[in-house]
This record gives structure tokens, sequence and C-alpha cells, in this order.
């Protein structure tokens, strides 16, 4: 292929995001609250169709792919995403999400969970795994159940973990904003009690780490966790834009690649974010954080992104052994390969072509 005056990258992987809420973009107002955000997102969604969630997934996946995304990990609520997706031309892991804060749930919950696995139908681009979907969302018997389950299976683990400081006192002390989130719900258990630990030594208490999941946002860490985190070889999904939608706090990226933990890229859900593009959200962490390096941001977006979601050593580089994923960008005449990375960081280059296993799976 003669691509013109342009620049092959290695795919690029979108470690976190829910397809299946492409079609909520600009559909929800405010970020000040997390739980009323939350609160939209179960609103919005509860009399969709099948077919209204199928078609979301689609339209998401379709946004990836021509935005240069070769690879997403994607969490599923419908258990409706890795059917519609099958015959699509992006590689994913889609895992499918679970929840039930009642101890008397985890019975069914697990039941439906093995239930989706068992019927997800083979595919070349698609590969399943599970999510718990939060610690305040899931008892500690499903968390455990979840985790049993990818063990025997093989699969990958994906649980979303200390994203807001309210998830941290509600862990803590049992009080704040996702009490009466959950109380209004009606899923609080009569007689819940707080396990007295902060996010990351919860999850290792129940022995979830052991697993090494991919733990998605971690807005909030402290060393310990940092070092629990490192210890149990888990990888984080940072998402930049859905971070700062929220009004975060800066997040702990800088200290966690210092310690050597693997930290990939997500854009998060179309719920919280302007794109799926992962282009969009290196440019935007480009500029927003000055202590990374160009290099380290792209690495994030490729290499680490492969290796959180299952596919290290065969994905996230250019190099003979390694599958042809691949991220064509076109770029001026003029464009010196000298300063490559820091040019298409401030601006330079659209995608052109997205190649998944060697075969074109968008041109523009």
């Amino acid at each position: 292929m003669d691509w013109g005056s342009s620049v092959i990258l290695p795919g690029l992987v979108n470690a976190h995001t829910h397809l299946e809420l492409t079609r909520l973009h600009k559909q929800l107002t405010g970020a000040g609250c997390f739980t009323e955000w939350l609160s939209q997102v179960v609103r919005r969604r509860r009399d969709w169709t099948r077919k209204e969630y199928a078609d979301s997934a689609r339209q998401g996946a379709d946004m990836a792919l021509a935005s240069g995304t070769t690879l997403v990990g994607d969490v599923s609520a419908s258990g409706l995403t890795r059917k519609a997706l099958e015959s699509g031309k992006l590689r994913k892991v889609v895992f499918e999400e679970a929840l039930a804060l009642a101890p008397e749930g985890v019975d069914t919950a697990l039941a439906a969970l093995d239930a989706r696995i068992l019927k997800a139908e083979t595919a070349p681009l698609s590969t399943g795994g599970v999510s718990p979907h939060a610690p305040y969302s899931v008892s500690p018997q499903l968390y455990r159940g979840i985790a049993r389950i990818a063990r025997q299976r093989a699969i990958p683990l994906a649980t979303h973990l200390a994203e807001t400081r309210a998830e941290l006192e509600f862990l803590q002390s049992g009080t704040g904003e996702f009490r009466d989130f959950l109380a209004r719900l009606g899923v609080l258990p009569p007689g819940w009690t707080p396990p007295s630990l902060a996010p990351v030594a919860y999850l290792d208490s129940l022995g979830v780490l052991e697993q090494s999941p991919l733990l998605i946002h971690c807005n909030y860490l402290d060393p310990d966790s940092i070092a629990r985190i490192l210890g149990r070889r888990c990888s984080v999904a940072y998402c930049p834009r859905s971070h700062a939608y929220f009004g975060h706090d800066a997040h702990p990226v800088r200290q966690l690649l210092n310690a050597g933990v693997n930290v990939a890229l997500g854009t998060d859900s179309l719920a919280s974010n302007d794109s799926l593009s992962m282009l969009d959200e290196v440019r935007f962490l480009s500029r927003e954080r000055k202590d990374l390096k160009g290099d380290e941001i792209f690495r994030m977006a490729t290499l680490n992104g492969a290796s959180a979601l299952g596919f290290g050593g065969v994905l996230g580089r250019l190099r003979r052994g390694y599958w042809a994923d691949m991220t064509v960008l076109s770029l001026p005449e003029n464009t010196s390969s000298k300063y490559l990375i820091s040019q298409i960081l401030e601006g330079a280059g659209e995608c052109i072509g997205t190649v998944v296993q060697g075969e074109i799976a968008w041109r523009k």
C-alpha cells in the first residue's frame, strides 16, 4: 500500500470504554456529583431495547476504528456487546459486567454471568472477560466468586476502583453520597458495614488482586495502594478526559509510572467524553500533563494497553513476530521525522487507515 506522506504506528489501544453507552453522547447534564451522573445513566438506558444496545455498541466500534483504534477493552452491562460486534473488524476484549451488593443476590449474579460467558461465540477478533463493577456495587462474596470464574476459565478480570473520594469515604466509614445513592435505589443491604479499608487494600483482602486484574481509573491512591498494585502485577487504565470531566484531583499517573506500574489509557464512554479517539486522548494528556514525556504517552496508548488487555508480546510494537495491527496517519510533506512524536501530540496527523490483523479495517 502507498499511503503517501504518512506515518505508520503500532495500533492504538483503548484500554477502557463502554461502547454500548455511545448513544448517551451529550445526553447527560452536569458532572458536579458522580452519583447524580450515575443515576442519569441508569434512568436513560432503563428502557433501551436489545437493538438499541447493539446499535449503540456498533456505532462506538465504528467510531473507534475510524480514529485509528485497533483494540479496545470494553465493559458490557447488557451482555449484548460481544454478539453485536462479533462480525466487526475491531479487535476487542469484552468484559461481562456483574453487580449485586446484597449477599443473597450472589448466586443469581454468578449464574447469569457464567451463562453469558458460555453463550458467547468464539470470534477471531473477540476475547471475553469478567468485570465486577465496583466496590460500592459488588459484595465481597460476589467479588470472590467472579475472581474464581476468571481463574477457572483463565480469562481476564477488570473492575472500576478508587474512582471518587466518595467511594473512599463509603468503604472507610459507610457514609456519604454513595450510602444515600444506594439507599435511594433500595439496594443497600440491611446492616451493611464498611470494610474500613482503602479500595485497593479491600480488594487485596478479598484475594481479587491475585488475578492481576485491570484496575479502572484509580484516581485516588496512597503509597500503600500503589505498592500493592505493583506487587500484584495489576495494570491501571487511566482515562484522562473522563477524569477531567468529573473534576477529579490530579491523577497519580506519574507516581504509578515511577513505581513501575503498567499504566494504559482509555476514553471511558461517550457519557463522559467527547470522542472515542485515542489520538484526541493522547493530545489532551500531552497538553494537560507536562510531567509526562511524549514517548511515555504513546507507550501507554499502545504497548501498555496491549499488555493490560492480555496481548503483551504480540501487540503494541511494529516488530517481526508481532501481529499486524497498525494505525496510519497522514502528515504534511515537510514533517520532520526527528520530532515526530511531539508533532503528532501537538496535532499533526489525521487518521487515514486502520489495519487489524493485516487487513485494512477502515480507510478514509
